[in-house]
């Protein structure tokens, strides 16, 4: 007698498909890492999106200044001579990321011993997630009047230009960023950037005067008449020299250069590891 004549009829089931639960698993996860990779991005952009900016103007007590020092950490600096009788020092600074708030940059100025200093400062990064950048474009106008004793720039992230400078002593560093350097009167000027070109313009060169361009992975292009009366040494490791001055040797053109122009009156030493140094005679 069969199962049928009992009266039992047999369950049929499709076949158990482990396939059909990895697929669903598959989709799942897939799902979710599509929806964590929209929010992560909706999150960056928003981030990188949020902008604020803001314009500062500062001027120093009227007087005669001796010392000017201007520091900055991002941002482009410029110091150049206008019409006026005072000084001024404006700009504009530029808040970045989620959460950045102008507030947290801070500006600071002191006059004290005939010193005039200014300095831009920034909080630290909040991460890469919520990275937040701050930067300074600081402009500085001195009177066409001004003779400085000294005249110092510091940078990190920007381009320094100064533009018809008369002091003493010059000093402008710069981690990564140009340097452009414009001399009326300077005795003795030192111009260093680490990821920038540098050049050097001088209207004319001090006797005993000391001058100095250095950058590292970059060009350097060093200005000046051909009348100048200076000791030249010049070295680059991986790029090349070359001299458009009247008087340079027909050899000039290679790796380090020795050469005294017309008396080395002065000292101009020009030194690059990756880069052209290129000398020019007005």
């Amino acid at each position: 007698m069969g199962q049928s004549d009992l009266g039992y009829q047999p369950t049929i089931r499709p076949p158990w498909s482990g396939t059909r639960k990895i697929n669903r698993w598959t989709i799942a996860i897939v799902t979710i890492g599509i929806l964590v990779l929209g929010a992560l991005f909706s999150l960056i952009y928003y981030s990188t999106a949020q902008i604020s900016t803001k314009t500062f103007t500062y001027t120093p007590p009227n007087g005669s200044y001796r010392g000017l020092s201007i520091s900055d950490v991002d941002g482009p600096v410029t110091v150049q001579i206008w019409s006026q009788s005072t000084i001024l020092i404006n700009g504009t600074l530029t808040a970045k990321g989620l959460g950045s708030s102008l507030s947290t940059i801070t500006l600071t100025n002191s006059t004290s011993n005939g010193n005039l200093v200014f300095k831009a400062t920034f909080p630290p990064s909040a991460g890469i997630l919520f990275s937040q950048t701050f930067t300074a474009t600081i402009n500085v106008f001195v009177p066409a009047s001004s003779q400085f004793e000294n005249v110092q720039v510091t940078n990190v992230n920007g381009a320094v230009r100064l533009k018809n400078v008369n002091s003493t002593s010059v000093a402008i560093k710069t981690t990564n960023g140009n340097i452009q350097l414009d001399c009326v009167y300077c005795l003795n000027a030192t111009a260093v950037s680490t990821n920038g070109n540098v050049t050097g313009v001088f209207a004319t060169l001090i006797t005993k005067g000391t001058y100095s361009l250095t950058s590292a992975n970059d060009n350097i292009v060093f200005i000046a008449p051909s009348s100048s009366s200076f000791q030249l040494s010049a070295t680059v490791l991986n790029g090349s020299i070359y001299c458009e001055i009247t008087g340079c040797p027909s050899a000039a053109d290679g790796r380090a250069l020795t050469y005294t122009f017309n008396g080395g009156g002065s000292t101009v030493d020009l030194n690059s590891v990756n880069g052209q140094i290129t000398l020019v005679g007005t």
